[in-house]
């Protein structure tokens, strides 16, 4: 019954990664029928796009009552953003270039939104009020990015109008069955998953965080990669950062609307957040420092990636007897 339950729960991780994927290049169709800017497919579309497993998952998990699934999904996600989304791009191509024009005005504001759940859910719970504000924070956010139009100018691939019609067919289709496998994966990935916390009574945040995360944000990593190799690399930073907040506000937000998120652990919950605070902080120092993020500076953000999974793995004792002396 176990390696059944592995089975099934590694096939709709998988499904749930490529279905991502077929969204995202059937948005990615839709920005050039428009005419969209590289900035807006990146902080909004694909941002959107690419974290749509995410939200699919956390609805799931909602309706499913098992809430803190998604939080942990989320946690690990935007950990994940800004640390592997970021270097295995850099790794396979070798560098990224940062437009700190850009990134610099919009850093600190996805920084504060991205750490809204956690403060919101140290008290043990994230209420439906909590989620509306969630909810708030990300419409502000939405407006201010709405709102830098000196930023909307380059157009991405903009080609003749009849043929990006015949094109937008096809993506219509591919949107379609996108949206119906994600339904099918999310929903046979949360039910798996919550019979597998069962069998080898694992923690829910911690699963999330550590096992679900890594399939919902193969999407962004696709997109970096993409991105880079084709020297859009504002592109792969920017849906990085905007995958980050739109997963922090919007997603938790409406998870928590549908069903409260009960916080169970809150030394994962610390330990998590602390390690994203590390590698955003770093991110950070690159951007106003105006360098280049190269394949040893992407080692660095791997090697944080890598000491939280250890921590939570391999001292689990240590961690929770300091948590215990400390609270």
């Amino acid at each position: 019954m176990v390696s059944v339950l592995l089975i099934i729960f590694i096939i709709s991780f998988f499904v749930l990664a490529r279905s991502s994927t077929l969204l995202v290049s059937s948005v990615t169709g839709f920005a050039r029928l428009f005419g969209m800017s590289e900035y807006a497919i990146a902080f909004i579309l694909m941002s959107f796009a690419t974290s749509v497993s995410e939200l699919f998952v956390g609805i799931s998990s909602a309706v499913g009552d098992i809430s803190s699934l998604s939080m942990g999904n989320i946690l690990g996600a935007n950990l994940l953003n800004i640390t592997l989304v970021i270097a295995i791009p850099t790794l396979i191509v070798g560098r990224i270039k940062i437009e700190s024009k850009i990134l610099r005005h919009n850093f600190w504001y996805i920084f504060f939104l991205s750490l809204f759940p956690f403060f919101l859910g140290f008290d043990g719970i994230i209420s439906r009020g909590d989620g509306v504000i969630l909810l708030l924070g990300f419409i502000s956010y939405m407006w201010m990015i709405m709102g830098e139009k000196e930023y909307f100018s380059k157009v991405y691939n903009n080609i003749p109008f009849i043929g990006l019609l015949k094109k937008t067919i096809h993506d219509i289709w591919i949107l379609l069955l996108g949206v119906l496998l994600l339904v099918g994966a999310s929903a046979v990935l949360v039910w798996s998953g919550t019979a597998l916390l069962e069998v080898f009574l694992l923690d829910s945040l911690l699963f999330g965080i550590i096992f679900v995360s890594i399939g919902t944000t193969l999407p962004e990593i696709v997109f970096g990669v993409r991105s880079v190799s084709s020297q859009h690399d504002s592109m792969a930073i920017g849906n990085a950062l905007g995958s980050i907040a739109f997963n922090a506000s919007f997603i938790i937000g409406v998870v928590a609307i549908i069903n409260p998120v009960r916080v169970d652990s809150l030394e994962e919950l610390i330990l998590v957040t602390v390690a994203f605070i590390v590698a955003f902080i770093l991110f950070n120092i690159l951007i106003y420092r105006g360098e280049e993020i190269t394949r040893s500076k992407a080692v660095i953000f791997i090697l944080i990636y890598i000491l939280y999974v250890m921590t939570e793995f391999l001292i689990p004792d240590v961690i929770d007897s300091l948590f215990k002396n400390l609270i």
